[in-house]
Formats: C-alpha cells, sequence, structure tokens
C-alpha cells in the first residue's frame, strides 16, 4: 500500500515537471507559443503549426525540434533589444529627475539671487546717492548681466567685470557726487581709469573682485557639475543595443519561448553578465561616478561664508556703499590726483565710453520690490544639503546597474529553475555542479565602448575641477602664519570673511578692510525663502526644457545597429542660437 502511493506520488511529481522540462520531441505543443507570439505581434501567423528542425535559425539553434520560425527570431530579437533599453530608463529614472529637478531649481534661485542684489544695489544708490543719476544704475544693471552669463559658463573674468564696474562708475562719482561738474579739460576716457590711480575707492574693489571670485566661480562650477550629471545619466540612459548584445538578450529571455518553456526565466549569472556585456563596460565609470558624488558634496558643503552667493550677492551694496562714501570721505585728495593724472591727457570720449553712458542713461531704474518674507530654514545650503544627501543614495548606480536591470525580471512560477541560456537548470546548484558564465572572463578584460570612454573622461575632467575650487580653502589653512593666524592669533572674534585662504586679489590687513562693518554674511533671518515658491512653479515643461537645454549627445552612433553601444537621444541644441536664448532670458528677467 505505501509502495503504491509512493509510485502515485511521483507519477503526480513527474507530471507537474512536464511542460517545463520538456524531456523530447513529442511532448512539445506549439500552440501555447503560436498564442504568446501573437500577443507581442498580432496578426503575424509566422509559428508553425507543429514543431519544426530550426535549421534555418541563427540563434535559438534547438537540439531538437522548435516551436519558432526564422522571422519570429528576428523579430524577438527586436523586441528583446527595446525591453533591455526601456527597463534601462526606468531604472536610471529616478536618478536622472532628482539631478534635473535641482538643476533647474538651483539655476533659478541662483538667478533670483542676482536679480535681488541688483535691486538691494539699485535701490541703495536711489535713495543714498540720488545724484549719481541713471547712469550709475546702468552700470550696476550691466555688471549683473555680466555675473549672471558667468555663471552660466562664459567666456569672461571677475576681476575685469569689477573693474569695469568701477570704470563706469567713477566719472558719475567724480563730476557729480564730489562736485567737480564744472571742472573742464578731463576727458571721460581718462576718468574711467583714473579710479585706480588715485585709490578713489580704497580696497573695496579689491575685496569685491576677491569675494565676487570665489562665490560665482563655485557657482558656476556646481552648475555646470550637475548639467554634466545630467548628461552621463541621460547618455547611459539612451544606450542602444548592439548586435552582439541583442542576440545575448534574444537568447536570454526569448530562446526559451521556441521550446516551448514560456514560463521559464533566465538564471541569475547569465542575466548579470548577459547585462554587463550589453551595457559596453558601463561598470568601470562606477569609481569615477563615486568620486563625482563626493566631490559634489565637498564643494556644495564649502558654498558658505565667501564662497556662498547668496551671503555674498545679498551683502555687495554694502561694499558698494562703503566705496562710495570711501571716495566722498577723501574727496579732496581724490579731486586733485584726478586733475595730475587726467589734466594733460587728450580731451576726448572713445566710442566704448559713449555707447555705455548711452546705454546706462536708457537704462531704467526698476522700482524697489516689496520686503521677501526670509525663512531661516530654507536657504541655498540647506537645500544643497538635502540635494547631496539624496544623490549619495546613488553612489554606487553603476556598479549596480546590471544587477538592478536584472532585478526587474518577473520571478519564475517554478522557483528551483532557471534558463542558462540552453536549457533548465537548477537556479541553486549544489556544491558538486559548476555554475555557467557563459560569457567567461573575457567580456571583463574587454575596454569599454566609445562612449563608456567618453563618459569617464567627462566625469575625470569635472571631478578635477571640482577638487580645484574646493580645496584652494584646505591649503591656505595649513599654510603656517597665513589669514586667521594673523590676524588673531587667539583664533576668537573672527567674522566669516576672515575663515578663508587670501590669494591672488585678495583684500588684506595692507589693504585695509579690517574693521569694516556690515561686511559679513547676512544673518540668518534674512535668508532667502525660494525654494517653496520655485518648486510649485516649474512645471514637467520647463524641466523638458532643461533636459534639452543641458543634455548635449556625447556621441553618435552611425552604424545603424552595430555591435557599438549608441549615444543619448537628446536634441542637439545649436550653440549660437543657445546662448542667443540665454542673454534674451536674462535681459528680460534683469528688466
Amino acid at each position: 500500500m505505501m509502495s503504491g502511493l509512493k509510485l502515485n506520488g511521483a507519477l503526480i511529481v513527474c507530471v507537474l515537471m512536464l511542460p517545463l522540462s520538456r524531456p523530447n520531441s513529442q511532448v512539445l505543443d506549439c500552440r501555447e507559443v503560436r498564442s504568446s507570439f501573437q500577443f507581442l505581434y498580432p496578426g503575424m501567423k509566422w509559428t508553425p503549426e507543429t514543431p519544426v528542425s530550426g535549421s534555418d535559425l541563427q540563434v535559438c539553434q534547438p537540439k531538437g525540434l522548435t516551436c519558432c520560425s526564422r522571422k519570429m527570431e528576428e523579430r524577438y530579437l527586436l523586441i528583446a533589444k527595446q525591453n533591455m533599453e526601456s527597463s534601462l530608463q526606468a531604472t536610471s529614472a529616478q536618478l536622472k529627475v532628482l539631478i534635473i529637478q535641482n538643476a533647474a531649481l538651483f539655476q533659478e534661485a541662483f538667478d533670483m539671487v542676482l536679480r535681488l542684489g541688483r535691486n538691494s544695489t539699485l535701490t541703495l544708490l536711489r535713495e543714498e546717492f540720488p545724484g549719481l543719476g541713471a547712469g550709475a544704475s546702468g552700470a550696476v544693471t550691466q555688471l549683473f548681466l555680466e555675473m549672471s552669463l558667468y555663471i552660466l559658463g562664459s567666456d569672461a573674468n571677475v576681476n575685469d567685470m569689477v573693474s569695469t564696474f568701477f570704470s563706469r562708475l567713477f566719472p558719475f562719482t567724480y563730476r557729480r557726487l564730489l562736485g567737480n561738474g564744472a571742472v573742464t579739460g578731463i576727458s571721460e576716457e581718462c576718468l574711467r581709469g583714473a579710479w585706480r590711480g588715485s585709490s578713489a575707492f580704497g580696497s573695496f574693489p579689491k575685496l569685491m573682485m576677491t569675494r565676487l571670485s570665489r562665490s560665482l566661480l563655485a557657482t558656476r562650477v556646481f552648475l555646470q557639475a550637475l548639467n554634466l550629471g545630467i548628461e552621463v545619466v541621460n547618455t547611459t540612459q539612451h544606450l542602444r543595443a548592439g548586435r552582439d548584445c541583442g542576440r545575448s538578450l534574444l537568447k536570454l529571455w526569448y530562446c526559451p519561448h521556441c521550446q516551448g518553456l514560456l514560463e521559464a526565466r533566465p538564471c541569475r549569472p547569465l542575466c548579470v553578465s548577459t547585462m554587463g556585456a550589453c551595457l559596453g563596460g558601463a561598470a568601470e565609470v562606477q569609481p569615477h561616478w563615486r568620486s563625482y558624488v563626493e566631490e559634489l558634496g565637498s564643494l556644495a558643503a564649502a558654498m558658505k561664508g565667501e564662497q556662498d552667493i547668496e551671503a555674498v550677492v545679498l551683502r555687495l551694496h554694502v561694499i558698494i556703499r562703503q566705496a562710495l562714501k570711501q571716495a566722498v570721505a577723501a574727496k579732496s585728495k581724490v579731486s586733485a590726483q584726478v586733475s595730475g593724472i587726467c589734466a594733460h591727457a587728450p580731451p576726448r570720449v572713445s566710442r566704448a565710453a559713449a555707447l555705455s553712458a548711452e546705454h546706462a542713461a536708457a537704462s531704467p531704474v526698476p522700482h524697489n520690490r516689496p520686503m521677501v518674507n526670509f525663512d531661516p530654514d530654507e536657504t541655498l545650503f540647506g537645500r544643497r544639503r538635502e540635494f547631496i544627501s539624496g544623490l549619495r543614495g546613488f553612489s554606487q548606480f553603476y556598479s549596480g546597474l546590471g544587477e538592478a536591470l536584472c532585478s526587474k525580471e518577473p520571478t519564475a512560477l517554478n522557483s528551483s529553475l532557471c534558463w542558462n541560456g540552453q536549457e533548465l537548470t537548477d537556479k541553486f546548484p549544489g556544491p558538486g555542479l559548476k555554475k555557467v558564465h557563459p560569457h567567461g572572463s573575457e567580456s571583463r578584460q574587454k575596454p569599454p565602448e566609445p562612449v563608456i570612454s567618453q563618459i569617464i573622461d567627462k566625469l575625470k575632467h569635472i571631478n578635477q575641477l571640482l577638487r580645484m575650487v574646493t580645496l584652494p580653502e584646505k591649503r591656505w589653512r595649513a599654510r603656517p602664519g597665513g589669514g586667521a593666524a594673523r590676524r588673531d592669533p587667539t583664533g576668537q572674534g573672527q567674522a566669516d570673511e576672515d575663515e578663508e585662504g587670501l590669494e591672488s586679489g585678495d583684500c588684506d590687513d595692507e589693504d585695509e578692510c579690517t574693521g569694516v562693518s556690515g561686511l559679513g554674511p547676512p544673518p540668518r533671518r534674512k535668508r532667502l525663502r525660494i525654494f517653496a515658491d520655485l518648486a510649485d512653479n516649474l512645471a514637467i515643461d520647463d524641466l523638458t526644457l532643461h533636459e534639452l537645454l543641458l543634455t548635449p549627445r556625447l556621441a553618435t552612433d552611425t552604424h545603424g545597429g552595430a555591435s557599438v553601444p549608441g549615444s543619448a537621444r537628446a536634441a542637439h541644441v545649436p550653440s549660437a542660437t543657445f546662448i542667443f536664448a540665454i542673454i534674451i532670458f536674462i535681459t528680460l528677467g534683469l528688466q
């Protein structure tokens, strides 16, 4: 009796295993295969009625009979490549959205900081120095426009911006603020350069150069790094499955269909190995990507004090006020020195100066904006910290990309068996069974594809740039007797502006910059409350626009489905048109 029960139980197990094992051609039924294929390609009648030899198949060559024709194999190949590309886009979508949203948010936030800084400066000139007139206001507007273009990547020098600003400002200061309007024989061109020789503005232009150079450079590189991050992820997201990859994917996903194994799922090692080969060596991006996340985090942490555009630009009007007061306080000395410098200069006005004055006179002075409600918890620094925290969650993105793609595979109905590329086998082989690695060790030694090499090179470059911008303060802190050590041996009572290194163009004790009140970073209660409003106002169309503008192509797949993975589908925007559009947007925003 017991032996009969054991025999019946064994027969039941064999019957249950029958649909997956397919021990011989007699049990192969093509009806389910036909239904499955027609679900993918409705109306296509390429599935054989009965099993065939499959001698014309290129990849899914059977040991016995098969339910696939050559046309079926070709269609399976196409859909396998589409599945892989769709999975890749889905896997990287969250990371891409994180960077795109924050890049758009920070760029708009920096623009808003510049607008508020410009308005504060214009209000200062109108209320405290009304005699300077519209020409001085035009100089301010031009300065902030140049700053906006600089953080977007224009080929400009911050020190030159500041020098040009004071060169535009000094003629109005000399003639109107210092009461020398009646003085004749002094050309406009000479006045534009006389502020240097007369030290009319003291050391404040140098202080302004120092602070703007640090904060604007940090902001520029931060935005540049975000844009490159979008480009890298976008390129990875749109890698194309080439010929060899397509054949491997076909064998991974659809060759078991030809044997009637519709529920078979690939073995994990086979899936990971196949994805690694299809990604063209993307795993080699990992160390450079991890460095990118770390270096970007270091820069974000360093963007405070004199490297924080918010702290610097919102106090810029204070430096300009002190510079103008310095000129007024030394009125007699400045007037005498200018007379000595420009008395024998030819009385002519350069075309550039005339055009600048004409533009300045035509520049409207905007009305003062209503007071902004500040929230100390909604600052640029706090938002950067939040973004970097989210980005660190993706620091291992490239090392786990193949695994992530394989994790999207549905679970097999029979959890003990999996497809090894040729047949069903135990998913968890015993100690005596050797695991199958179809691509072998050679795939690991294969150099990365050209598009992957370009990603690596770009990450190396931006990582070096991030380190360069972040490290000067560390080098200064390690320098014996530097900066704060000279100012205050006890290390007590130093303002934020004394905490960073003094390099070329810096304003130190010898420049008489100490003792200036009100030049520290703005109090926490006056920090910008901008992100709540920006987050609500950023529509998906805006994000799409940023994505198109900020993700140029790395390479182009000219082989039409060759084995080299292709590049991103990002729209190609001509550089001249892009820069022109940026200038138009900024100009409109400044008016």
